[in-house]
């Protein structure tokens, strides 16, 4: 099902992956971009597939558990135990799972009846706008709801097995690659349906019929931001047997161990083994790929300074790397403040902050007020030294970007397809917030944190 988490902006999928230096395993969450492995210690990165990643979920619950847990199920309902003849065998059903940054406009957010037990619509940095108001109209202000949000639904047809969804597990459940199989059964995948584009509609659509459901409104189209996809194979264990008389099948999940559901007929099962899509993500040294020296290991970044040779690493969504060339601006004078990181996207001059700012609403808000500004920038040989780090992933900032260009014009011209530029500028502190010495627009400091 779809679920908004409104703590992090990439809910976490939970990969299983090898070190490539000591070959230990690593618990990795797909927010991180690097991490110190917990065998050698050394830095490692991940490096994501050109298309997805391919993961599965490992089998917990053996051949003879799955038997026994049939016959105590059929137990409890008084039933026959099932047959010695009868027959096991080991399906691994393909899910797509969709995290995405969702922005959905405040009016499909508006409640239709007063009292309907709702939460009130969040305007400006306060709650209680009265049912069926609409937001103040400023500049300063943003009209969207901006939440991560992570869904997972069958690659194939609905109601051709009982599983239907994975819920939160996809957070949980460390997931390996599909080679890591246990290989003392006999495994097989059922071929999935479904493209990356599709998957990336269905969620949009899932959005739209909750609106629906819970707000009323489904009028208004979400903008989907940088969405990830993943295919994930998730075991069950799929029991039949049969006599003159009947036949029956039950599907068991082989990571919880429960029963999904019993139908009365034998269901058709693939071929033993099969094709597998797609690859798992892969570990990779951290070090500095103009240099060698090995980079900064921080959860919190998603650009990496090399203390060896100065430049600065960045990651993309896939998990490439690529070296930045970084601008500041001219106005030294502040040199001794705290330089803060910045997206910039044409047209526009669209500014995207690129430091950790945990409320996406404020996030756009400060962005739109520093958008258009003149501002001068230039490569520094002698930049300086108070940088703060880079948080932001360029693809979630460019759909960030869009919103503050909506929001900005009425008639928003697209963004350009070239790479955004990097540029840092100096922000004061005043009375624990943030200040932009050029628009004198505030952030607080309680709204930074991590990502």
């Amino acid at each position: 099902m779809a679920s908004p988490n409104p703590d992090s902006t990439r809910p976490a999928l939970v990969w299983h992956l090898p070190c490539p230096h000591c070959n230990g395993p690593n618990d990795i969450a797909m927010d991180r971009r690097c991490l110190s492995c917990r065998h050698c210690g050394a830095g490692l990165w991940i490096r994501y597939p050109d298309a997805y990643p391919t993961v599965a979920a490992k089998a917990r619950i053996d051949r003879r558990e799955a038997i026994f847990r049939w016959d105590h199920y059929l137990k409890e309902q008084q039933r026959p135990l099932s047959h010695a003849g009868r027959d096991v065998q080991l399906l691994y059903l393909p899910f797509w799972r969709v995290c995405a940054i969702v922005a959905i406009p405040y009016d499909s957010w508006l409640i239709s009846e007063p009292d309907a037990a709702l939460p009130f619509v969040r305007a400006g940095d306060g709650y209680g706008l009265p049912p069926g108001k609409r937001p103040p109209d400023d500049s300063h202000d943003t009209p969207w709801d901006i939440k991560p949000w992570d869904y997972s639904f069958p690659a194939f047809k609905q109601g051709l097995w009982g599983l239907d969804s994975l819920g939160v597990r996809t957070q949980t459940i460390a997931l390996g690659g599909c080679d890591d199989s246990p290989s003392s059964e006999i495994i097989r995948w059922w071929p999935p349906s479904g493209s990356v584009d599709e998957a990336v509609h269905h969620l949009s659509d899932a959005v739209v019929a909750l609106l629906a459901q819970t707000r009323g409104s489904d009028t208004l189209t979400p903008k989907i931001i940088a969405p990830q996809i993943s295919l994930i194979y998730w075991p069950v264990w799929v029991l039949t047997d049969r006599d003159s008389n009947s036949e029956r099948s039950i599907e068991i999940d082989a990571v919880s161990g429960r029963v999904v559901r019993e139908v009365p007929h034998t269901p058709q099962l693939p071929e033993r083994g099969g094709t597998i899509e797609g690859e798992a993500p892969k570990l990779l040294a951290h070090r500095c790929p103009s240099c060698g020296a090995d980079l900064p290991v921080d959860r919190a970044l998603t650009a990496f300074p090399c203390s060896n040779c100065g430049v600065l690493v960045a990651h993309v969504a896939s998990g490439d790397r690529r070296i930045m060339t970084c601008e500041f601006s001219v106005d030294m004078a502040q040199r001794d403040s705290d330089w803060y990181p910045f997206w910039v996207f044409e047209p526009g001059e669209i500014m995207v902050p690129a430091f950790p700012v945990r409320n996406l609403r404020a996030l756009v808000r400060f962005g739109a007020v520093a958008s258009g500004q003149k501002r001068a920038f230039s490569v520094s040989d002698s930049p300086p030294v108070r940088q703060v780090g880079v948080a932001l992933l360029p693809e979630i900032a460019a759909g960030l970007a869009e919103l503050i260009q909506d929001q900005r014009s009425q008639s928003p011209q697209p963004l350009s397809a070239a790479p955004p530029r990097l540029v840092f500028i100096p922000l004061e502190t005043q009375n624990g917030e943030l200040v932009d010495p050029v628009t004198g627009l505030c952030l607080a400091r309680a709204a930074l944190a991590p990502f």
